[in-house]
C-alpha cells in the first residue's frame, strides 16, 4: 500500500476580461456555427452541410443560365422564365434537409454529452444559452435561402437589357420579399425541428421524425382534407409544409401548386397565423424543456 501524494502544480487566478453573459452567449454562437458547418471537426462532418450549400448555390446558377440561354435564342417574354419565387420552390427541400441537420446538431449533443450543467453555471442562463443557439441556427440556415437569391439577383441584373443598376433600382421589392419569405420558411421549419430536437436524444432520429412530420404527416392531412366530412377542411391546415409556400406564392404573385388549404378555402393570412402559432408553441416548448434540465 502506497501513501497518497499531493502534487502542488501551482494556481494562477484568471486575470483576463470578465465578459459576462454576453461573452458566454457569443461563445455559444461561435461554437454552434462551427458545429453545424463541421469547422474544426473531422472531414466527414463537413461533407453534408457544405454539399447542401453548394447545391443551393448551384440552383441559382441554373436559373441564371436559363435566362442567359433564353436571351441567346431570342426569347423576348422573360415573364415565363423562373425567377425568385420559383427559385424558392426549386431548392426548398435542400433548405429543409439543411434544417433537419442543423437543429439536432445544435441541441442534442449538449444534452447527451452531459455538458448542460457546465453551460448553465455562472454566468450563462437558460435564456442566454437558447438565444445563442437560435442566433447560430438563423445565421447559418438563412444562408441557404438568401445566398442563392442574391446570386440570382446579381445574375439577372448583369443579363438585363436595361443595365445592371437600372435593374437593381426597378426591382427593389426583392429586398423585402425574399427576407420575408425566408422568415416564413425558417419560422415554421426551424420551430418544428428544434421542438423535436429538444426531446429526442439522437440526431439521426430527430432528423427523421422532423422530415416524417413534413412529408408523411402532410400527405395524410392532405388526403383527409379531401374527404367529405365536416372537420376535413380544418385538417388541411396540418399539412404544415404548405404554409410557407402559400405565403411565398402570394408575395411573389405566382402559383406553384394547388395546396390543400387553398382548396379548402383558406388564404394567405391563415397560413401566416399557422406559422406564427407553430413558432410560438415551438419556442415555448423548447424553453420549458431546457428550464427543467437546468
Amino acid at each position: 500500500m502506497t501513501d497518497d501524494v499531493i502534487y502542488d502544480r501551482g494556481y494562477r487566478r484568471y486575470d483576463g476580461p470578465r465578459l459576462g453573459v454576453s461573452g458566454a452567449r457569443r461563445a455559444v454562437i461561435r461554437d454552434g456555427i462551427r458545429r453545424v458547418l463541421g469547422l474544426r471537426r473531422k472531414a466527414r462532418r463537413k461533407i453534408l452541410p457544405w454539399s447542401l450549400l453548394a447545391i443551393a448555390a448551384a440552383s441559382a446558377v441554373v436559373f441564371v443560365g436559363l435566362h442567359f440561354a433564353s436571351s441567346q435564342i431570342g426569347i423576348e417574354d422573360t415573364s415565363l422564365l423562373p425567377r425568385y419565387g420559383e427559385l424558392f420552390d426549386f431548392f426548398s427541400w435542400v433548405g429543409i434537409l439543411f434544417i433537419a441537420l442543423a437543429a439536432p446538431t445544435l441541441l442534442i449533443p449538449d444534452r447527451t454529452q452531459g455538458v448542460l450543467a457546465v453551460y448553465f453555471s455562472r454566468p450563462l442562463t437558460v435564456g442566454a444559452y437558447l438565444q445563442g443557439k437560435l442566433a447560430a441556427f438563423l445565421g447559418v440556415t438563412s444562408l441557404i435561402y438568401l445566398l442563392p437569391q442574391l446570386a440570382l439577383h446579381i445574375g439577372l441584373a448583369f443579363l438585363s437589357d436595361d443595365g445592371f443598376l437600372p435593374y437593381l433600382g426597378s426591382n427593389l421589392d426583392v429586398l423585402w420579399k425574399v427576407p420575408l419569405v425566408t422568415a416564413g420558411y425558417l419560422a415554421l421549419h426551424g420551430s418544428l425541428a428544434t421542438a423535436v430536437s429538444a426531446v429526442v436524444g439522437r440526431t439521426g432520429v430527430a432528423s427523421a421524425i422532423f422530415l416524417g412530420i413534413l412529408t408523411a404527416g402532410g400527405s395524410i392531412a392532405s388526403r383527409i382534407g379531401l374527404l367529405d366530412v365536416p372537420f376535413a377542411r380544418w385538417v388541411t391546415l396540418l399539412a404544415l409544409d404548405q404554409h410557407p409556400r402559400i405565403v411565398r406564392d402570394r408575395v411573389f404573385d405566382i402559383t406553384t401548386a394547388d395546396y390543400p388549404a387553398v382548396q379548402a378555402g383558406f388564404g394567405m393570412w391563415t397560413s401566416v397565423a399557422v406559422i406564427a402559432v407553430v413558432a410560438v408553441v415551438g419556442t415555448w416548448w423548447v424553453y420549458r424543456r431546457y428550464r427543467k434540465l437546468a
